[in-house]
């Protein structure tokens, strides 16, 4: 990686600089705002940190793009090939922040995009209320706090613990969502819920979780953990079995080979169309 593309320092750097900035608000009142069409809500910790990493990155990379939740795409280059690209998300579990729940993460990928897909270079995410980082770079392994993780080695699906999410499912979406959910809680040792995609993703990595599935989700809540996954020596698809990409895939994934495999199967069923 060359001295113009971000490093571990940098990456770690501003995920938990924009974790002590969430931490200011956490537990404490502030002002909450719906979403448009039912898309949940956003806080003021939510804009506070994504302006501090935008900054940051903007700094140090100015030509740079960005991908970030509330703000969507800042076009500061063009957008061709191994353009360098940032997909962010300042707080993922907004919900569950505002709630005071401390299940929440800021998530961070750099990577280039090459035929319209994301090739991730480096990803952070933070829990600001644990001080656990965790950090991958492509083809160097994956790090929880320094020490080096991997997916659970668990081979049967009925000793797993698997998590998902509801994310923005409602009305007629919730039908496949909920036989899936039954279908996985009865072969499974236990099924999660826990309301923050990208930290769930990291938490499968370091084997706390030996799977995680949910549709639909956005690049911000994928784009790190399924790095982190790959680098733990996970499997990453789409819903269709085929190689994940967070620009292009709202279902994700992400498992051991073995335990992957089980979830799939069970999963296709649901989702076939």
């Amino acid at each position: 990686m060359s001295a113009s593309q971000p490093t571990e320092a940098f990456i770690t750097q501003i995920a938990q600089q924009a974790g002590e900035i969430t931490l200011e608000y956490f537990a404490k009142r502030f002002k909450i705002s719906e979403k448009s069409n039912n898309q949940g809500i956003v806080t003021e910790a939510d804009l506070h940190s994504e302006k501090v990493i935008k900054a940051e990155i903007h700094n140090c990379f100015p030509s740079h793009s960005i991908l970030a939740e509330e703000s969507g795409l800042t076009e500061y280059a063009k957008k061709e090939d191994f353009e360098p690209i940032w997909i962010i998300d300042p707080l993922d579990g907004t919900t569950n922040f505002s709630k005071g729940n401390p299940y929440y993460c800021i998530s961070i990928a750099f990577g280039f995009l090459k035929n319209r897909r994301f090739l991730c270079q480096l990803a952070a995410i933070y829990q600001p209320t644990t001080k656990t980082i965790f950090y991958a770079e492509k083809e160097k392994g994956a790090y929880c706090n320094g020490q080096k993780i991997q997916v659970s080695t668990l081979e049967e699906l009925k000793m797993a613990s698997i998590c998902t999410g509801f994310s923005s499912n409602k009305g007629k979406d919730l039908v496949p969502l909920t036989k899936t959910i039954g279908e996985i809680q009865n072969n499974s040792l236990g099924l999660r819920i826990n309301g923050a995609a990208a930290l769930d993703l990291a938490n499968t990595a370091k084997g706390m979780f030996q799977g995680f599935y949910e549709t639909p989700l956005a690049p911000w809540d994928t784009a790190a953990g399924a790095l982190l996954i790959i680098e733990a020596g996970g499997k990453v698809t789409n819903f269709q079995g085929n190689e994940f990409c967070p620009l292009q895939d709202r279902g994700i994934i992400a498992a051991s080979s073995q335990i992957h495999e089980s979830l799939f199967n069970l999963i296709k069923i649901n989702y076939a169309n």
